[in-house]
């Protein structure tokens, strides 16, 4: 069975017209509820990021935001915006609400009666099945929610090439989590698998495009806004991102989560495996968007970039690495044929840990029976957790 996706056109960020539009792709998908039980609660996830104004084309806009909270107001649920912004930027509530203010997220809070989130907390969830992370730490707002719904922006990325649906959801890791795991997960294909193991734990209930300007050339916070004009809904992040891609005129070939996705097998990941309804993509799709300019061409990736290398060596410093206690060690070889990077190799039957090949994914912690690998916070991370309050 195809993954269906539902593209309406949308031409300003008129409120009216916006309403308008996210209802009618909503209808054509059977309704909102179709995906959310009436009276519910729902967590609506933007794309904060920085909080910059809408007109920068970096944030969900806050009238697709207004849209969605209304519809789900009047389906008498209660709504919550919230989300852990990027950047380097603190985690605390003064900033949240700095940041909401700036995207236009308080007047949508204000105007539909739904509630900002300024809650900092977090907890680490398990995730068994995760092929690359086996937990996250995942916001307070996001565990309390009886759905989620994922309101994206469509930009290229300088490191992921394209930044959408599945990727917004990694704004549910709490502050200095972020470039932890950047650091963790240094190689794209990597970081998209942990993306694609974060999405998989929290599945969301229904997803949100805000296509209507979308971002090219350097983005996900410097490309310049590109008029598209369309708002895209799914219950698929992959299905929703591929069409949106295809809109935008980006190789889905070479955007890291799709790929992954294919290697997976995941259902929406090909072309074939996507219906669209309503307005075509190709009715709407222009020229192609202006790629970042890390792309170096199909198949060949992106080039390295400063931010991100910033972001590495940051949380390389800061993240925890397993530590191997000899004494208790079994001998099993369990942490060897798990570790995903090959960074964990036996020598005479002990296990060895190559710290510059490990990505912190701690696999290996989870895996051993003897208990015999810690997970050992540095010096960096401890003065960080006095100064900021978080663990």
């Amino acid at each position: 069975m195809k993954e269906v996706v539902s593209c309406a056109e949308c031409r300003s960020y008129n409120r009216g017209e916006v309403e308008a539009a996210v209802r009618k792709a909503l209808d054509a998908l059977g309704g909102i509820s179709s995906f959310i039980r009436p009276g519910s609660r729902v967590l609506l996830k933007p794309n904060l990021l920085q909080g910059l104004p809408p007109e920068r084309c970096v944030t969900t806009h806050p009238e697709v935001v207004r849209a969605v909270s209304r519809i789900c107001r009047d389906l008498g649920c209660r709504v919550t915006i919230a989300d852990s912004p990027g950047g380097g930027i603190r985690y605390t509530p003064a900033n949240l609400r700095r940041l909401y203010a700036a995207a236009g997220y308080d007047a949508v809070a204000r105007d539909t009666g739904a509630e900002l989130s300024t809650t900092t907390g977090y907890r680490i969830v398990p995730h068994p099945a995760g092929r690359m992370a086996k937990s996250f730490p995942v916001i307070t707002s996001a565990l309390e929610a009886d759905h989620i719904i994922v309101i994206s922006k469509a930009k290229t990325h300088l490191w992921t090439l394209y930044s959408g649906s599945v990727k917004n959801l990694f704004g549910i890791l709490p502050g200095l989590e972020k470039p932890m795991h950047h650091a963790r997960f240094q190689d794209p294909d990597h970081f998209a698998g942990m993306i694609l193991d974060l999405n998989d734990l929290v599945r969301p209930s229904l997803q949100i495009m805000d296509a209507v300007m979308v971002m090219e050339g350097d983005g996900p916070s410097s490309g310049t806004p590109r008029f598209l004009g369309a708002i895209l809904a799914g219950r698929n992040a992959t299905a929703v991102d591929l069409t949106t891609c295809r809109m935008m005129g980006i190789p889905i070939a070479d955007v890291s989560t799709l790929k992954a996705a294919r290697e997976r097998g995941l259902p929406g990941s090909g072309p074939d495996q996507v219906s669209v309804i309503g307005n075509a993509p190709e009715a709407l799709q222009g020229h192609g968007v202006r790629l970042p300019s890390t792309y170096q061409g199909p198949g060949r990736g992106m080039q390295p970039n400063l931010l991100l290398a910033l972001l590495h060596r940051f949380g390389g410093v800061y993240a925890p690495y397993p530590t191997i206690l000899p004494d208790r060690c079994m001998h099993c070889g369990r942490c060897a044929l798990i570790c995903p990077a090959g960074a964990l190799t036996l020598e005479d039957g002990i296990p060895h840990i190559r710290r510059e090949g490990c990505i912190r994914c701690y696999c290996c912690h989870e895996i051993c029976p003897a208990g015999s690998i810690a997970i050992r916070p540095g010096p960096v991370r401890r003065l960080v957790t006095r100064i900021s309050g978080l663990s």
